[in-house]
């Protein structure tokens, strides 16, 4: 066997049943240190604040410059068409893939999670119920999100 790379990308969210929530973020490779945080309201899914850092990158004095953009995710709602926003906001020729990578991961986690909260729905909590009972509780959520998930005009 050659060459092994691995990059961990580690989302965290921490959540005191208040208005807002913490979303924690890494991305850790042989190159990378990357953490992130976001401030997410509940309630609309805006990112209220948002930091990042780079504890470790491959260019020590350019790569900090993509930083400078990251704060422009602030007041984006976590919705229909935020992964090409966090493209358009932290990435590109003034900005960072890794720094895409990492929030839009971020992000997706966040909006799973925003699902929970604004149903009511606990996913922990729904241990006893049969996988069939589970899938019929979440499908007008989570419709066409994944197979199990499909709808039945999509069945083939």
């Amino acid at each position: 066997m050659g060459v092994m790379l691995e990059r961990n990308v580690n989302i965290k969210i921490l959540d005191d049943d208040g208005p807002v929530f913490k979303v924690l973020a890494s991305l850790i490779d042989v190159e990378h240190s990357f953490h992130a945080e976001m401030l997410v309201d509940v309630i609309s899914g805006k990112i209220q604040e948002v930091t990042a850092d780079m504890a470790k990158r491959p260019y020590p004095t350019l790569c900090l410059r993509a930083l400078d953009r990251v704060d422009q995710l602030q007041g984006e709602v976590i919705g229909r068409g935020i992964n090409r926003r966090v493209v358009e906001l932290v990435g590109k020729d003034t900005g960072c893939a890794h720094l895409v990578e990492l929030f839009q991961s971020a992000i997706r986690f966040a909006a799973m999670y925003l699902i929970n909260k604004r149903t009511g729905m606990d996913p922990l909590g729904e241990r006893t119920l049969s996988e069939q009972e589970h899938r019929d509780k979440w499908m007008p959520v989570l419709k066409n999100t994944c197979q199990v998930f499909r709808g039945k005009e999509s069945e083939r």
